[in-house]
């Protein structure tokens, strides 16, 4: 796939494989472009023709667009079966923009005689799951067999993208209609209207204008975190500090740099936004650094410096204070779980902040925790515990909005 233009304007689609299927609607012209933004977010797009959409639109332009060469017969490696069979190796999803009327029945009445069909076929008996994208003249949109068989296919749990109606025309869906179609398809929308704040990330403290006290902390946990909650739904903001990692431009986030503006933030965040769930998943500096120089300080003429330190308050013990319905999930990072009383730590943390649910992970392990994309932790809520062993920070996310979204219900 175009690796200058992956993952450039999100991540919705991240590790999704999308079987893009074209039938001989003159909306054809538009897919290069479409194919082109699901990339944009993070999809890996396998153009799939038939005859009919050869005539209209080359192989070769598609092969550009998704860098994958496209499908335009079925062969003895048995694309139909390989690619749409459900099982580890198969795309996740069917979307085919523009889709013809002609090719609507024949999907719906189980006729399978071109590459598209036969793969719509085999993906309605796996359980893939299917899109559809109309695009016609108004007149062949409503007549009433084709209604009939748009009925019959969202009945099988096929999606139907409406058309916009104009000029005679049943226009095929705009790009930003396909990509919520395709995000809802793909990811479960259990946060569907929840309002999420997320920290992440590390802060910085001044010893002067050049020297900073900080830590390790990278901010990928919170940022993949934000992501999941935002794919299934969620009305993310994130506040975000001195990490350098890519932000997703379809999340609000807020910058920072210290633990007194992450202190800030939040208060004020929390001041004017009703959420429903925080996500304190920060490395702030615990320390202030008293009286830092306003000038570079010359390390020429001294045989020591000191620094004194003084705590910070903590910003996740003043959030139910704010906001007392606010479910509260925070991060603990030890370091060597064998020299630290890791109990403690948690009663203290459910004692002070009163958080529902603590993680906890151990970031002396090797590979795992600041700066690794692998981690292992465990969560513990008031009633259970269960740990999630070493593996990506994709999937502990996904386990903590798991753990989120079974805390927004348990009230419920």
């Amino acid at each position: 796939m175009p690796i200058d233009i992956l993952l450039s304007k999100g991540n919705e689609l991240q590790d999704r494989r999308i079987l893009f299927c074209i039938t001989g609607s003159v909306a054809a012209m538009e897919s290069p472009r479409i194919i082109r933004e699901l990339i944009k977010h993070g999809a890996d797009v396998i153009p799939v023709l038939n005859d009919n959409a050869i005539n209209l639109i080359s192989p070769m332009l598609l092969e550009w667009a998704s860098g994958n060469p496209p499908i335009t017969k079925l062969s003895g490696k048995m694309e139909h079966v390989q690619l749409t069979n459900g099982k580890k190796d198969s795309a996740d999803l069917i979307l085919i923009a523009p889709c013809t009327a002609n090719t609507i029945g024949k999907i719906a009445n189980g006729i399978c005689d071109d590459v598209i069909t036969t793969m719509c076929c085999v993906g309605l008996g796996s359980d893939t799951p299917i899109v559809l994208v109309p695009g016609m003249h108004e007149p062949m949109y409503l007549n009433p067999m084709v209604q009939n068989n748009l009925m019959k296919l969202k009945s099988m749990n096929v999606s139907i993208i409406d058309p916009v109606i104009m000029e005679n025309k049943a226009k095929m869906a705009n790009y930003d209609a396909i990509l919520s179609v395709t995000v809802a398809k793909l990811f479960k929308q259990d946060l569907h209207g929840k309002n999420i704040l997320v920290t992440a990330g590390p802060t910085v403290e001044n010893i002067d204008p050049v020297r900073i006290i900080t830590n390790n902390s990278s901010g990928k946990m919170g940022l993949l975190i934000a992501s999941e909650a935002h794919r299934r739904g969620a009305n993310v903001t994130l506040i975000y500090g001195t990490g350098n990692q890519s932000i997703p431009n379809n999340i609000r986030t807020l910058r920072i740099q210290t633990s007194a503006e992450l202190f800030d933030v939040t208060q004020q965040e929390l001041t004017s936004h009703n959420f429903d769930l925080y996500i304190a998943a920060a490395a702030p500096t615990d320390f202030k650094v008293i009286n830092s120089s306003q000038e570079k300080i010359s390390s020429r003429n001294l045989d020591s410096l000191k620094l004194e330190l003084v705590p910070y308050p903590k910003t996740i013990d003043t959030v139910k204070k704010i906001r007392p319905a606010t479910k509260l999930i925070v991060f603990k990072a030890i370091y060597d779980v064998n020299k630290t009383d890791t109990k403690k730590n948690i009663n203290d943390l459910f004692v002070t902040s009163k958080a529902d649910i603590v993680i906890v992970n151990d970031v002396s392990r090797e590979n795992s925790g600041f700066q690794s994309d692998f981690n292992e932790v465990t969560i513990h809520s008031k009633s259970k515990s269960f740990s999630i062993s070493h593996t990506s920070k994709s999937n502990i996310a996904q386990a903590i909005i798991n753990s989120s979204v079974e805390l927004l219900n348990s009230e419920n």
